[in-house]
């Protein structure tokens, strides 16, 4: 049974491990990853099946909460196929949509076809494309979707 669930202090080796799997060299390090859990308060979620980690959610809201970041996503290669990253980022929406959040942002590798229909499904439209987005000569796109009115 899987479960989605707010990251407890033990999960961040987890959620390092899948972020340097599916991220190599780009992946957080774990002391920004203990930063992020301390000051994302709620927004830092796990999916989780048979006691094991096996996905994760990192966002963020602005000072007034009208706006908010949804900063990655991942899942295990052996559990893909399965919605788990539709199931955080529904939970994820769940949650800035009780927050009063206008909007939400995102970006996205442009060859990442999985993320963007995860993305689409789910209301997010492409606002542009970035050349240099991370300042690393990587594209990405910047994907929004209206949540409140």
């Amino acid at each position: 049974m899987l479960t989605i669930r707010k990251a407890e202090l033990s999960d961040l080796r987890a959620v390092k491990a899948i972020d340097a799997l599916l991220f190599g060299a780009d992946s957080y390090p774990l002391f920004v990853l203990r930063q992020f859990y301390d000051i994302t308060g709620d927004y830092l979620l796990v999916a989780e099946t048979g006691g094991e980690v096996v996905g994760y959610m990192l966002s963020h809201l602005d000072h007034a909460n009208t706006k908010g970041w949804l900063l990655s996503l991942g899942v295990l290669p052996a559990h893909r196929g399965k919605r788990i990253g539709e199931k955080l980022m529904a939970a994820t929406l769940a949650q800035m949509e009780a927050k009063g959040v206008a909007v939400l942002y995102l970006t996205v590798h442009p060859n990442n076809v999985a993320g963007i229909s995860i993305y689409t499904r789910l209301g997010f439209t492409v606002q542009e494309e970035v050349a240099d987005y991370y300042l690393d000569q990587s594209p990405r796109l910047l994907m929004s979707r209206q949540v409140t009115l």
